[in-house]
C-alpha cells in the first residue's frame, strides 16, 4: 500500500475534529434551553385555551387600540338621526314623562318627514295617566268623585288609543327589555319573533340554545305591540372590565329569537326579502339581510365598530321637530331613533372611546355599522388559532434562544414580535377580522425572560467555576513559586506557611480601623494572605554562599542579600505586564519589594517611611520579623514568644506601624499558637 493512500496525517484531522467537538458540546449544552422552552411553551398552550382573565383583559385593550387605529375619517355622511328629548325638549313641553299624545304627535312627525324606520329606545309599559279617561278612572276609584267632560271627542280621552292609532299608520319599533333574573311568567307580552322558518338549517334545530337566553322580558302595553307591528330588545351588556365592545343582534326567548332593535328597525327600514341564519360547528357565524351579511360572534353578539366619541351622529331635538323648525330634508330617507340625552334619564355607556356615550347611539352605530358594511369580527375559530400560534411561537423563540447569543435573540425575536403586532394590525384594519397578538407576543417575552435567565444561570455558575478553577491555578501558582524559594533556602517552609498565617490575623485584626478600613475589605485580605508566601521569591537571586552562610554576613554580603528585594520585584512586575493587572501579583510585587522597609525610614531597598509604605509592605514586615525571632536559624538560635513579643514593643513607631503593633499585641497569643502549630521539624 502506498503511503499517500493513507488516511490524512493527524495534524490535519484535528481542527475538524476540535470542530465537531465543539458542535456536539454546544448542542449538549443548548438542548436544556430547548427542553425548557418546549416545556413552558407547552404550559402557555395549555393555559392560552382557558383563556385567563389578564389575557382577556390585555386583548380588549389590544382591540381598542387597533379599533382607535382604524376610525372611519371624520365628516363621513350617515344614514341615521337620533331624535333627542333633551333638556330644551323638557323646558319647551314639560317634564318626562310626556302624555302619549305627545309622543305621538312626535312618532307622526318624523314618520310625515319621510323617515325609512323609527326605532323607539323608550319602554311604554304602563298606561298614560294625563289621558281624560284615565283621570277620571282616578277620580272615581280614589274619590268616588264623577267627572264629566262635555264637548270632548272620544279620541281625545284616551292618549293610549291616539298613540296606537299613530303606530298603526307608521313605520314605527317599539323597543323592550330582557330579564335575565328574574323567574319565567306568563306576563302577556307581545313580543316580535325574528321569522322561524328560515333561520335554522334542517337538522340544526338544537343549535338555537347556543343563543343568550332570556328568562323573561318587561314589554310594552299589548295594544302598542300590535299597533307597531315590530319591536326589538334594547338590552346591552359590557365586558367584564365594563366597557362596551359588543352587543347581542339576538336572543333566544322561550324557545324563538328575537331580534335587537336596531336589528328590527333596520329590517323594518329595508323589509327583507328573507332572513338567514348561518351556523358553524360552535355557533352561529352570521345573519343575512337581503344581500347584506352580519357577522356575528358566540352567542348571536356583533362587535360594535365604534365611530369614535359620543356625538358623532346627527342629532334633532324634538322641540324643534314638534315645534316645525326642522327641514324634511333632514329626516326623509333615514332611519331614525328617538331617546333622550336629558340629565337624569339619559343611559349612558363606556366605550372604547367616551366613557359617558348615550346609549340611543349605540343602536344608530349598529344599523350604520350593517347598511356600510363596517364590520368588526372576532371568528370563531380565533382563540384556536391564538392558542396554536402560542405553541408556533413558543417552539420556534425557544429554538432560536438556544441556539443564538444574546444580540441574534433580540434581534430575531423582536422581529418577530413586530410581525406578531403588525399582520394583526393589518388584518384587522384590512378584513376587519381581529385575531389577538396578545398570547403569541406573551410566549415571545415569556420565552426570553425565562430562557435568558436560564443562560445567565448557567453563565453564571460557569464563571463561578472558571474563578475557582482560576483561584486554584493563582494557588499552585504560588506554591509553586515558594516551593522554589524552598529548594534554595531549606528553612523557608514553615516560614512561608506562619507569615502568611501571621498577616492574615493581623489583617483581620485591622479591618475595622478608620486607617485601614478601605484597604482591608474580605478580598483583600484575601488576595494579600495569598500573595505572602511570595515574599521572599527574590532570594532565588542571591548566591547559596550568602544564602546558606551560617555566620554573620558582611557589609558587601548583606548588600548583596538586601537585593533579594529588587530581584523579588523585578519577577513579579514581569508577570504582571504579561498577565495583566492581576490583584494577587500586586500586592506579592508590594510585599516582596517594600516587607524590609521600616516605619522611620531606616529600611532598604527605598527607605520608605510612613504610610508611603504599602499596608501589605508593613504587615509582612512584623509577621516576616516575629517570625525571623521566634524562628531557629543557622546563624542563630530562636528566642521566646515573650521576648519577641517585648523586642516588637520596642519598636513600635520605629521599625513597625504603631497601629499594626497595637493590632498584634491584641492578637498575640494566636501568634504563638500560629508558631507552635507550623514549627519546624
Amino acid at each position: 500500500m502506498v503511503l499517500g493512500d493513507a488516511s490524512p496525517p493527524l495534524r490535519n484531522m484535528e481542527p475538524s475534529e476540535n470542530r465537531r467537538t465543539l458542535g456536539k458540546k454546544n448542542r449538549k449544552s443548548s438542548l436544556p434551553i430547548l427542553l425548557y422552552g418546549v416545556l413552558f411553551s407547552a404550559l402557555l398552550f395549555f393555559l392560552s385555551i382557558f383563556k385567563p382573565a389578564f389575557s382577556e383583559f390585555l386583548s380588549h385593550k389590544v382591540y381598542d387600540f387597533l379599533l382607535l387605529a382604524s376610525l372611519p375619517s371624520e365628516g363621513s355622511v350617515s344614514p341615521v338621526v337620533i331624535v333627542d328629548i333633551d333638556e330644551r325638549s323638557l323646558r319647551e313641553y314639560g317634564q318626562w314623562p310626556w302624555p302619549r299624545h305627545r309622543v305621538a304627535a312626535l312618532v307622526e312627525k318624523i314618520g310625515g318627514m319621510g323617515a325609512r324606520s323609527i326605532g323607539l329606545d323608550v319602554l311604554f309599559a304602563e298606561p298614560d295617566r294625563t289621558s281624560l279617561s284615565a283621570i277620571q278612572d282616578e277620580l272615581r276609584r280614589d274619590f268616588g268623585i264623577r267627572l264629566e267632560f262635555k264637548g270632548v271627542s272620544q279620541d281625545l280621552r284616551d292618549h293610549d288609543k291616539k298613540f296606537a292609532e299613530v303606530l298603526y299608520g307608521n313605520v314605527a319599533v317599539l323597543g323592550y327589555q330582557f330579564l335575565f333574573d328574574e323567574e319565567p311568567k306568563a306576563d302577556g307580552c307581545l313580543l316580535h319573533p325574528l321569522p322561524g322558518d328560515s333561520l335554522i338549517r334542517k337538522g340544526m334545530e338544537d343549535q338555537a340554545g347556543r343563543f343568550i337566553r332570556a328568562r323573561s322580558a318587561a314589554c310594552n302595553l299589548p295594544m302598542f305591540s300590535r299597533a307597531a307591528g315590530a319591536s326589538g330588545f334594547f338590552n346591552i351588556s359590557p365586558d367584564a372590565d365594563g366597557i362596551l365592545r359588543r352587543v347581542p343582534l339576538v336572543i333566544e326567548y322561550e324557545g324563538r329569537l328575537y331580534p335587537s332593535l336596531a336589528l328590527a328597525t333596520l329590517m323594518r327600514a329595508m323589509s327583507p326579502r328573507g332572513i338567514l341564519l348561518k351556523w358553524g360547528e360552535s355557533g352561529p357565524v352570521s345573519i343575512s339581510l337581503n344581500q347584506t351579511e352580519i357577522p356575528l360572534s358566540p352567542n348571536g353578539t356583533m362587535l360594535i365598530g365604534f365611530r369614535g366619541k359620543g356625538k358623532t351622529f346627527e342629532y334633532i331635538s324634538a322641540a324643534d321637530l314638534l315645534s316645525d323648525r326642522v327641514p324634511k330634508s333632514r329626516i326623509q330617507g333615514k332611519i331614525s331613533f328617538v331617546g333622550t340625552t336629558a340629565s337624569g334619564m339619559k343611559e349612558l355607556k363606556s366605550t372604547p372611546f367616551d366613557p359617558v356615550f348615550p346609549g340611543v347611539e349605540v343602536h344608530a352605530t349598529i344599523v350604520d355599522n350593517i347598511l356600510k358594511n363596517h364590520f368588526r369580527v372576532r371568528p370563531q375559530l380565533g382563540p384556536g388559532l391564538e392558542s396554536l400560534l402560542v405553541l408556533v411561537f413558543g417552539f420556534l423563540s425557544a429554538l432560536i434562544l438556544s441556539r443564538t447569543g444574546a444580540g441574534w435573540s433580540s434581534l430575531l425575536l423582536g422581529t418577530l414580535g413586530v410581525g406578531i403586532w403588525q399582520g394583526s394590525s393589518l388584518i384587522f384594519q384590512g378584513e376587519g377580522i381581529f385575531i389577538s397578538p396578545v398570547a403569541p407576543l406573551m410566549i415571545l417575552a415569556g420565552n426570553f425572560s425565562l430562557l435568558t435567565f436560564l443562560k445567565f444561570w448557567r453563565e453564571e455558575q460557569r464563571a463561578r467555576e472558571r474563578t475557582r478553577e482560576l483561584a486554584m491555578v493563582q494557588e499552585a501558582t504560588i506554591e509553586s513559586l515558594s516551593s522554589l524559594v524552598e529548594t534554595r533556602d531549606p528553612e523557608t517552609g514553615g516560614h512561608i506557611k506562619r507569615t502568611q498565617t501571621y498577616v492574615r490575623t493581623l489583617a483581620e485584626g485591622l479591618k475595622n480601623h478608620p486607617r485601614f478600613r478601605e484597604m482591608l475589605d474580605e478580598e483583600s485580605i484575601d488576595l494579600l494572605c495569598k500573595s505572602a508566601p511570595l515574599h521572599d521569591i527574590g532570594k532565588v537571586g542571591v548566591s547559596d554562599r550568602i544564602l546558606l552562610k551560617p555566620g554573620k554576613l558582611t557589609a558587601a554580603e548583606f548588600a548583596e542579600m538586601k537585593k533579594h528585594t529588587v530581584y523579588g520585584r523585578d519577577a513579579l512586575q514581569s508577570a504582571e505586564k504579561k498577565l495583566g493587572k492581576i490583584s494577587f501579583l500586586r500586592f506579592a510585587r508590594e510585599i516582596a519589594y517594600t516587607h524590609h522597609e521600616k516605619w522611620d525610614g531606616s529600611g532598604y531597598p527605598e527607605g520608605l517611611a510612613g504610610e508611603r509604605i504599602p499596608v501589605s509592605g508593613r504587615l509582612m514586615a512584623l509577621a516576616d520579623a516575629y517570625d525571623a525571632m521566634t524562628s531557629n536559624r543557622i546563624y542563630k538560635p530562636a528566642v521566646s514568644h515573650e521576648k519577641a513579643v517585648g523586642i516588637i514593643l520596642g519598636e513600635k513607631g520605629m521599625h513597625f506601624d504603631p497601629d499594626a503593633v497595637d493590632a498584634f499585641l491584641e492578637v498575640k497569643q494566636e501568634f504563638q499558637q500560629i508558631s507552635r502549630r507550623h514549627a519546624d521539624p
